[in-house]
């Protein structure tokens, strides 16, 4: 990519994130204007939510500091799959789905312990150390790593290892998908807190009564796609499960402005595979 296209893609993404951020400030404006005092409000809010039977857990009202992301979704690791050894990969669609040609062992009660050490050799999986462990997105059948990114951790289905595990516990494949120059498009900023995120999920009423968050995380999540070339956002990752429901529902809330991101279809997918193991 030369520095030509470089400006051009920054200048278009900066476009679209000024277009994204302002709508979301709009939307977030007359609720802000509503707290006299943030501190007490956001505890009377929290109490409204367990009034409501809202499990809400231990929340966090500390505030940290993200990026603007970018990176590039390129053909990389199809260059790159010569090198693995012991099992039959495949390329389609910028992924890289890979069966091992005899079934791994890993631990029953720690697999992600065994994998991790597995991640490092790149005849096993190819850029390895460049991911962590997900338990957020891991399930009986399949344990996840993600892709890291500036100190944190991309939820993206373009940018992680999921790992498939037999009956006998045993890794028979996986798919792999990965995020090339991932970088930071300008200098970080300050995030809402856990708190301050699941409070504004609520007055959006995207939580339901009688329901369970099950789980909450601060991550960076896809904003939009120009051409190859990908931008990501601090995002807050709320799991929540209706009472007398399998199914566990992501929800989304950018970590800058508080916007809600609506569900797409990435979200359906990571949902899915999590609903009823967790």
């Amino acid at each position: 990519m030369n520095f030509k296209r470089i400006e051009i893609i920054f200048l278009v993404t900066f476009i679209a994130i000024d277009i994204f951020l302002f709508g979301m400030f709009e939307q977030n404006m007359s609720m802000q204007t509503e707290n006299v005092s943030q501190g007490d409000s956001d505890s009377k809010i929290v109490k409204e939510m367990k009034d409501d039977q809202i499990n809400v857990g231990s929340l966090s009202n500390k505030t940290s500091f993200a990026y603007y992301l970018s990176g590039t979704q390129n053909d990389t690791l199809r260059s790159q799959m010569g090198q693995l050894l012991n099992q039959t990969p495949h390329y389609v669609g910028h992924e890289l789905d890979s069966e091992f040609k005899e079934p791994v062992t890993v631990s029953q009660n720690n697999p992600q312990s065994s994998i991790a050490k597995l991640m490092d050799n790149p005849t096993f999986v190819l850029y390895g150390d460049q991911y962590a462990y997900s338990k957020d997105l891991s399930t009986a059948k399949s344990i996840v790593f993600v892709q890291k990114a500036m100190n944190g951790l991309i939820y993206s289905t373009e940018a992680q290892v999921r790992f498939n595990l037999n009956a006998n516990h045993q890794i028979v494949s996986y798919t792999q998908s990965y995020l090339q120059d991932v970088k930071s498009l300008r200098e970080k900023s300050e995030t809402i807190s856990e708190t301050r995120a699941l409070i504004w999920l609520y007055q959006y009423n995207e939580i339901p009564n009688n329901t369970k968050v099950v789980w909450s995380k601060l991550a960076y999540t896809k904003l939009l796609s120009i051409d190859t070339d990908r931008v990501f956002i601090p995002t807050w990752v709320i799991a929540i499960k209706p009472q007398n429901s399998p199914q566990v529902q992501l929800k989304k809330i950018n970590a800058f402005t508080g916007g809600i991101i609506k569900e797409t279809n990435e979200n359906l997918k990571n949902a899915q595979s999590i609903s009823g193991d967790n």
